[in-house]
């Protein structure tokens, strides 16, 4: 009987080191990609699946937003603050990108919605805010941060906002910048947290980052009515 507890206990010893090793090592449930275009690629098929997500983006010193997206059509419905500035609404659809300007402030208060276009050659201020707008939503879209010629060169598995996640790190180039992205991706595919790191004139780095949350919660996006609509004011630049 003495021999029969002893191998039983040997036996729970092996079992509880290989339930460890095996907590230790996930590899055997994680799944990774070699290539920046198979990574975006499963992110967005687990995206589009899950339907929505809220991505939250601090820009620096360029300011920080919350996006809820509609993944399905990348629609979103965003609060963004520039800089010191108040915190306005913005609306981005297939059919335009449109901002309400904060109570008080707006040309015609009864219309306190205006439409913003990211390639205005005529309105610096409308490129500027529409610009800022479509960088924020666009963190939702891994596409968009995994460009062509991005190249991974390491990853790694680690634990954030308890997951799992395998951690990418791959040089890229944005907006004609070498710059670093690190990519946190979860065991369904979907992104967990990027940063994106890129040198500046005059030395040091600016750096992106954005988190993700409520993967599949509904998000609302209304677009503003016609008669909600006011004209913004022309600044050339």
């Amino acid at each position: 009987m003495r021999s029969n507890r002893v191998a039983a206990a040997g036996f729970a010893v092996v079992v509880s080191a290989a339930l460890a090793a095996c907590a230790d090592d996930p590899s055997s449930t994680m799944r990774t990609f070699d290539t920046p275009q198979a990574l975006a690629e499963a992110n967005l098929v687990a995206a589009e699946g899950k339907g929505s997500v809220t991505v939250d983006v601090d820009l620096a010193t360029d300011g920080k937003g919350s996006c809820g997206v509609r993944t399905a059509d990348f629609a979103a419905s965003c609060r963004i603050s520039i800089a010191d500035a108040e915190e306005v609404a913005y609306v981005m659809v297939p059919e335009g990108i449109f901002v309400r300007i904060p109570q008080g402030q707006a040309p015609q208060p009864d219309k306190p919605w205006l439409r913003i276009d990211p390639d205005d050659p005529d309105n610096a201020l409308a490129r500027a805010m529409a610009e800022v707008a479509v960088h924020i939503r666009d963190a939702a879209d891994i596409r968009k941060a995994l460009p062509g010629g991005a190249r991974i060169v390491e990853k790694a598995e680690e634990p954030l906002s308890g997951k799992q996640t395998v951690r990418y790190t791959a040089h890229v180039t944005l907006d004609g910048r070498a710059s670093v992205l690190k990519l946190w991706v979860d065991g369904e595919d979907l992104p967990v947290k990027t940063e994106v790191s890129t040198p500046v004139e005059g030395g040091g780095t600016a750096q992106v980052v954005a988190n993700y949350r409520n993967w599949g919660k509904p998000v609302e996006v209304t677009p503003p009515t016609p008669d909600q609509l006011g004209e913004l004011p022309a600044m050339p630049g």
